[in-house]
C-alpha cells in the first residue's frame, strides 16, 4: 500500500518544505541557521543525512518516515504481544497496515511517523523495562523519548506520563523507593540527549523553552473560539509567555478547555478512523471490565488520556492525535477477535463467512481513504514551479507560496514572502511574480499600477489558482 501511495503522490506540503530548508543547511554547515528552524532539529538533520543516498531532497524528506513507518511495526508487535497476546497483536498490525493517516503520513515530508516510530518504541522499552525490572530498558526509553522529543514538541509528554505511570505502579506495588530511582533513572536517559537543545533555546531566545512553537499553537487554539485574538506568528511564537496569553483571555480559554475536551477525543476517533470504531469500542468493553487500573494496557491508557488533556488545554488537531492511533490498535485486534468467537459461538459452521463479511464491509469503509493519491489537489502548484523553473536567463522570482518556492529552485533567484512586500517589487528588480488564490486579491491595484503582465494561470481542482505574471519589457 505505500509503494502504491508512493507512485500516487503528487506535491510536497507546506511543512515539508520548511524541514527541507533546515535540512539543507544543516547539508550546507549552516549549523545556527538549521537550528534556528521553527522546527525541532533531528527530522531535519535526517533528512540531511538520506540526500546523499538518494540525490534529491524531496525523496529524502520521504526516506525516512517511509522506511521508520515500516519499522514501527517491530516494537508496535512487541508492545502489543506483550500486553494482549500474540493473536490481537497479530491483528493489530494488519489494522496498523491499512490505517489511512498512518499510511499516507508515510509518504509524506512530515515528522509524524518518525516520532510515532519513537514514541511505540519508547512505550515498548518501558513495558518491557516493567516486565523484567530492567534498568538498561528504562534508561533507553529516556533516550528514546528525548529523539521523540527532539523530532516533535510533543514528546516531551513521554517522560511525564512515562515517571508519574512508575510513581503510580510503585505506590500501589508497595515500594515507592525504588519506583524513584527508576523514575530518576528513566529522566537521566531523558536529560542526556534533550538538554543540549533546551540549553541551546535558552541561549537563542534567552527564555527557557521546551518549544517554539507553543506561542502559536495555543494562539490558534485560541482563535478558534474567539475569532478576534491575534495569532502569534513563526518568528514571534518563541517570544510569547504562555501565562499571559491565557491571562489576557482567561474566560475564553476556559470555554476553550471545555469544548476541547470533548472535541478532542472526537479527533482522536477521526485519526483512529471511522471503521475501526466498533472494533475499538468492543476492546474498551473488555478493558474498562473489572479492574482496569491493573491491567497491563492500562498505561497506554494513560499514555492517550495525557495527550488528550494536552490537545484540550492547548490545540486540537487531527494531525496531533494521529500518533495515539498504533497504541490504540490492541483494543481493536481484541474487539475482532471478540466478534470472530461470537460468530463461532452462535453459528459455528458459518463463522468463516460472517467473519469474512465483517472484513469486507470494513476494507470497504477504510481503502478509499487509504490509497487516496497524496497531493493531487495541489498538483497545480508543482507544475507552476516546475514552470517557473525552466525560465531562461536566471530571473528573478518572487513568490507567495511556499511549494512553488520549492518546486521554482534551481538556477533562478526566488524571493519568498508576504503579499505585502510586492510593493518593493520595482526595488528588488523582479522578473516573474507568482501570486496564489489568496494573495492575488490584494496585490491587483498594485499590479495594474506596475505594469505587470498575465503569463500564464495554472488551475487547481478546486476551484484554486495561481497566476504567473511578468515584468513588461522597456520603460
Amino acid at each position: 500500500m505505500r509503494l502504491y501511495l508512493f507512485r500516487n503522490y503528487y506535491t510536497i506540503n507546506n511543512d515539508g518544505v520548511l524541514y527541507i530548508e533546515a535540512a539543507r543547511y544543516f547539508w550546507e554547515g549552516q549549523w545556527s541557521e538549521g537550528l534556528a528552524s521553527f522546527y525541532p532539529p533531528i527530522f531535519p538533520l535526517m533528512i540531511a543525512a538520506a540526500y546523499p543516498l538518494v540525490g534529491d531532497w524531496e525523496l529524502a524528506g520521504q526516506f525516512w518516515p517511509f522506511i521508520l513507518g515500516v519499522l514501527t511495526l517491530f516494537p508496535l508487535f512487541g508492545l502489543l504481544r506483550r500486553v494482549y497476546g500474540l493473536r490481537a497483536a497479530q491483528i493489530a498490525l494488519l489494522f496498523y497496515g491499512v490505517s489511512p493517516y498512518l499510511a499516507r503520513l508515510s509518504l509524506h515530508v512530515r515528522s509524524e511517523i518518525p516520532y510515532i516510530f519513537f514514541l511505540v518504541l519508547a512505550l515498548y522499552l518501558l513495558q518491557r523495562a516493567m516486565d523484567k525490572e530492567s534498568r538498561l530498558c528504562l534508561l533507553l526509553m529516556g533516550v528514546s523519548s528525548a529523539l521523540a522529543y527532539l523530532i516533535r514538541s510533543e514528546g516531551f509528554g513521554l517522560i511525564i506520563v512515562g515517571v508519574l505511570f512508575l510513581l503510580y505502579r510503585g505506590w500501589v506495588q508497595g515500594h515507592l523507593q525504588r519506583s524513584w530511582l527508576q523514575s530518576g533513572i528513566l529522566f537521566l536517559g531523558f536529560v542526556f540527549l534533550a538538554a543540549p537543545y533546551v540549553l541551546y533555546l535558552k541561549w537563542d531566545t534567552g527564555n527557557w523553552l521546551m518549544s517554539r512553537k507553543a506561542g502559536l499553537i495555543l494562539s490558534m487554539g485560541l482563535a478558534e473560539h474567539d475569532p478576534s485574538t491575534k495569532q502569534v506568528g513563526m518568528k514571534e511564537s518563541d517570544r510569547v509567555s504562555l501565562v499571559r496569553l491565557i491571562s489576557s483571555r482567561p474566560l475564553v480559554y476556559a470555554k476553550k478547555v471545555f469544548i476541547d475536551a470533548f472535541r478532542s477525543l472526537g479527533v482522536y476517533f477521526e485519526a483512529l478512523h471511522y471503521s475501526y470504531l466498533l472494533f475499538l469500542f468492543i476492546g474498551w468493553f473488555f478493558f474498562f471490565r473489572g479492574r482496569f487500573w491493573e491491567k497491563g494496557d492500562f498505561l497506554l491508557a494513560v499514555t492517550i488520556l495525557f495527550y488528550l488533556a494536552a490537545f484540550a488545554l492547548l490545540y486540537v488537531n487531527r494531525r496531533f492525535a494521529v500518533p495515539l492511533v498504533p497504541i490504540s490498535l490492541g483494543w481493536a485486534g481484541v474487539g475482532f477477535l471478540a466478534v470472530h468467537e461470537y460468530f463461532q459461538d452462535r453459528w459455528e459452521k458459518r463463522r468463516y463467512f460472517l467473519t469474512g463479511l465483517v472484513l469486507v464491509l470494513f476494507i470497504a469503509g477504510t481503502l478509499p481513504k487509504t490509497l487516496k493519491a497524496i497531493g493531487l489537489q495541489k498538483l497545480y502548484l508543482r507544475e507552476a514551479g516546475l514552470y517557473i523553473r525552466e525560465k531562461p536567463g536566471s530571473p528573478t522570482v518572487f513568490t507567495t507560496n511556499a511549494r512553488v518556492a520549492f518546486y521554482a529552485k534551481g538556477r533562478n533567484r526566488i524571493l519568498m514572502g508576504d503579499v505585502e512586500e510586492i510593493l518593493g517589487l520595482r526595488a528588488q528588480d523582479g522578473d516573474y511574480l507568482a501570486l496564489d488564490q489568496r494573495s492575488f486579491p490584494k496585490a491587483q491595484a498594485t499590479l495594474g499600477l506596475e505594469g505587470w503582465l498575465l503569463e500564464k494561470e495554472f488551475l487547481g481542482r478546486g476551484g484554486e489558482n495561481l497566476r504567473v505574471f511578468r515584468r513588461p519589457i522597456g520603460p
